[in-house]
């Protein structure tokens, strides 16, 4: 990393006063300087507008909430420093938004030397773009959640193969949460991946088909309309992955109507989509869909490649989603 570009000061929030991140750091912008302290509220008001505030290092699991919250509100939306989260067993949750920041990116924990040397390389260069995942930290958080899924999968197929209909009752709903979670994370993980590109010719009829024969074995009733002789370039295992998240993101945040997939010519191009009738009255108002999962189409839909289609009712609750190709 060039000297030139590393920034005067450079913001350590973690408990431990000798962590090694000051070597390293040290190592890899020897022209900074290095504050490591525990996070101090009257102290961060003052620092987040220092004019030689470069980056801001944070060890989120030394944090609550609110002081994540405040360190996110407190950064100048102009001239914005980096900001680098060590993230660690508590996940995200409850500050995701701060990834949505520009110049933002995790890290996983137990972070190594190799790790936080690629991501500050990529947050000198990432100028005032958005922030996002980076790829190996998906893959990383995927590999960590797909043990303790297994085991608890196969306990509760232990459970539900006794015979007892009062244990089965509070099992199988479970089970297929467990099964709907693995299969997200599956798709998380293909999204995540470096994979060669397999772009073959896909016949939208079979691939209706094909999706319409899950939903039956899912015991979900859809009802197809497809043009036939519908053929697009694609890689069949992101095509698939997509339409599956797509049909998740309907049947747990959608309005609750019939369910529709069509393929069809539109607009001098081709599309396949879910659609699903808004009810005369909504029973129970639908929560909106986590933003990761809608990333997460967007993901396999660039990786297809194909362009997202989406239709919503009242603001958030997804009417219809799928893939379109020109």
């Amino acid at each position: 990393m060039a000297q030139r570009d590393i920034p005067s000061t450079i913001l350590v929030f973690t408990p431990e006063s000798d962590s090694g991140l000051e070597a390293v750091l040290g190592g890899l912008c020897p022209s900074s300087q290095i504050l490591i302290q525990p996070f101090r509220l009257e102290n961060w008001l003052e620092q987040c507008r220092a004019p030689d505030l470069a980056g801001v290092l944070v060890d989120t699991d030394s944090l609550s909430l609110a002081d994540l919250r405040t360190i996110g509100a407190g950064l100048p939306a102009e001239h914005r420093p980096w900001t680098l989260l060590l993230v660690g067993d508590r996940g995200l949750a409850g500050f995701e938004h701060l990834i949505d920041f520009p110049r933002t990116t995790v890290l996983p924990k137990p972070w190594t030397p190799t790790g936080l040397t690629q991501c500050l390389q990529s947050l000198q260069q990432s100028g005032n773009s958005k922030g996002q995942f980076p790829d190996a930290f998906l893959g990383g958080m995927v590999e960590g959640l797909r043990d303790p899924l297994t085991s608890i999968s196969g306990y509760l197929q232990l459970l539900e193969s006794q015979d007892d209909d009062r244990i089965a009752s509070l099992v199988t709903p479970a089970l297929e949460a467990a099964t709907q979670i693995a299969a997200q994370l599956e798709y998380l993980h293909l999204a995540s991946s470096e994979l060669q590109a397999h772009v073959g010719p896909t016949d939208l009829q079979n691939l209706a088909e094909e999706l319409a024969e899950s939903c039956l074995d899912q015991e979900i009733l859809v009802e197809i309309e497809v043009t036939p002789g519908l053929s697009v370039d694609a890689d069949g295992r992101y095509l698939r992955a997509a339409m599956r998240t797509g049909l998740l993101l309907l049947q747990r945040f959608g309005p609750g109507g019939p369910l529709r997939l069509v393929s069809e010519k539109h607009e001098g191009g081709m599309r396949i989509m879910w659609q699903m009738d808004k009810p005369a009255e909504l029973a129970n108002r639908p929560l909106p869909p986590p933003p990761y999962l809608e990333d997460l189409f967007g993901r396999l839909a660039r990786r297809v490649p194909a362009a997202v289609v989406s239709e919503h009712v009242e603001g958030t609750i997804p009417q219809a989603i799928g893939l379109s190709w020109k």
